[in-house]
């Protein structure tokens, strides 16, 4: 009987052990240290030693047996109290903190990041420097695992344009990138772009800045005009708001501080309070914009909606007092435009600054979350921060370049699979002096089959899910009534051997029926068009329908 058991445990023992070690571990006290990092005694860390950060570096050489997408993780405790230091992977970086705690602690740093088989430099470098760190760790995960995203917009019963458009970012998500430009006078970055590179953006980004202050040279239904007329061409209308002083005070957005002091000083605390004028102040102003933002859903204008945008920064008047109010401020305009004024057009942006997690709304008032990132001559992935957000949102919420000062280089995006729904860099120079962005980079950019340009977009307000198309349904018979007119079109209508099939939308399959019903040809497509050969079919009469919605086309076979 011990014999038995014995030999258990010796067969159980090892499985226990891997249970523990879930991926690849480096420890903090064998990597090379620098600026007076220094390796110190740890009884509880899984080496018996850990190092003392200081002000200094931790450099870590990282072998990977297979290329894949890993999750890191970092254990370390901050006894001096809450830390911010900067990780950083084969020249990307990422900032983390940690609470201040004596206890060893383990933060995954990011969720699913891919990386290539070999060779990798891991460091850990001072942003406040003064944590313990005891090793870092690599955990292999399934590509599949990165995402969970939400499926329908936050808004009940949003409007068929708006979850159409929806359907269209979520369809795209990870497979492409959407070009975007950021325009300051009506169309201008856009036009600057097609006179340069013969190519339009997908996205507009038009701005409020200016509406709702009564200044004489200014049309408060320009970005309204704006909206309705990218639309009208299957663009995409990203609207935001830079609020200025809502108290009339100033004509001011940023917060008075010693580098701003003509900023407004607009308090915002004052959402606590919907008797005080400052209250009122806002509620006037949402109401505003509102009556705008209505009147495109009444044109059937679907919206990116991205509001009170770097709130965590500080620099803007709205995230001056901290989280509690800006998330005060946040739950009432989605309450007042979508339940109050009925607004069912709007996608709702939040912008992530970093370390913001207390600032969030929920996530039961935002549909992505976009990140405003400005690092001149950068053209990286920001494949940490991708992995990063991911990671923080639990993969439920499509992430964007909501703003980029230099927009990545499409072969990085590719390489690195971050897979951002859009880029958008900043209007003037952001978009034209090639300190940020040659003009040879945006041609590169706008040409390449990952990005999303003008010309290549579906027509917006009909657009399906493709991974829930129907299969074609068989008619019944010649003499079925059509109710619906066909989503495409075939010709020639006398076909001797080949009709050919145009559509706004992907045909993922063609079947053409006789007039008893009877499949007679199918063919799949993956494109917006495709021939079919008739060869061989007897003359007659025959019904031709794609996997779309919609009524089957009438060709006949000479």
């Amino acid at each position: 009987m011990i014999q038995t058991f014995t030999k258990l445990c010796l067969i159980l023992l090892p499985l226990l052990f891997s249970l523990e070690v879930s991926g690849q571990k480096y420890e903090a006290e064998n990597a090379t240290l620098s600026g007076g990092a220094s390796k110190i005694a740890c009884s509880g860390c899984s080496g018996g030693s850990a190092v003392a950060q200081g002000e200094g570096s931790i450099t870590f050489p990282v072998t990977l047996a297979a290329e894949g997408f890993y999750n890191i993780y970092i254990r370390a405790a901050a006894p001096n109290g809450d830390k911010i230091n900067r990780f950083e992977i084969n020249g990307n970086t990422l900032d983390f903190s940690f609470k201040q705690n004596k206890q060893y602690t383990t933060l995954q740093l990011v969720r699913a990041q891919k990386l290539a088989a070999g060779q990798h430099q891991v460091k850990i470098t001072k942003s406040w420097g003064w944590i313990d760190i005891d090793y870092i760790e690599f955990e292999k995960v399934a590509g599949s695992d990165r995402f969970d995203l939400n499926q329908t917009l936050v808004t009940p019963n949003p409007t068929q344009e708006a979850t159409a458009l929806y359907n269209f970012l979520l369809d795209n998500y990870g497979d492409k990138i959407i070009a975007g430009a950021m325009t300051l006078e009506s169309f201008d970055e856009a036009n600057w772009l097609k006179e340069n590179t013969g190519i339009e953006p997908a996205l507009l980004g038009i701005d409020f800045m200016h509406s709702g202050r009564n200044y004489t040279w200014y049309n408060d239904k320009t970005p309204i005009h704006d909206a309705k007329t990218w639309y009208s061409r299957n663009g995409i209308p990203a609207l935001m708001w830079h609020w200025r002083d809502p108290s009339r005070q100033t004509e001011e957005f940023y917060t008075r501080n010693s580098s701003k002091p003509n900023g407004t000083a607009f308090d915002i605390t004052k959402i606590a309070d919907p008797n005080s004028a400052e209250y009122q102040a806002m509620l006037a102003d949402i109401d505003y914009i509102a009556g705008l933002l209505k009147e495109l859903q009444e044109q059937n204008v679907p919206v990116i909606w991205r509001p009170l945008h770097e709130a965590a920064g500080g620099w803007f008047w709205w995230g001056a007092k901290g989280p509690a109010p800006l998330k005060a401020l946040w739950h009432l305009m989605y309450d007042r435009m979508v339940n109050h004024h009925g607004l069912r057009n709007l996608i709702w942006v939040w912008t992530r600054e970093p370390n913001d997690d207390a600032w969030y709304p929920g996530d039961a008032y935002v549909d992505i979350v976009g990140r405003d990132i400005y690092k001149d001559g950068d053209h990286g992935s920001q494949t940490l921060e991708f992995s990063d957000m991911n990671n923080r949102y639990g993969g439920k919420k499509m992430l964007t370049l909501s703003e980029v000062g230099s927009f990545p280089d499409v072969e990085n995006l590719v390489r690195d699979e971050a897979a951002w729904s859009w880029f958008m860099p900043w209007y003037g120079a952001y978009t034209r002096d090639s300190k940020y962005n040659s003009l040879d980079l945006w041609k590169k950019m706008l040409g390449h089959e990952y990005v999303i340009t003008l010309d290549e977009m579906p027509e917006l307000s009909r657009y399906e899910r493709q991974d829930q198309v129907e299969e074609p349904s068989e008619p019944t018979g010649l003499w079925d009534k059509q109710k619906e007119k066909a989503s495409f079109i075939a010709y020639p209508t006398l076909v001797e051997s080949t009709l050919t099939i145009n559509s706004i939308r992907r045909i993922d399959l063609v079947a053409v029926y006789n007039t008893q019903g009877k499949l007679v040809r199918q063919q799949k497509v993956g494109a917006n068009a495709a021939t079919v050969s008739l060869a061989g079919l007897v003359p007659g009469l025959y019904l031709v329908k794609t996997n779309q919605k919609g009524a089957a086309v009438q060709v006949v076979k000479k």
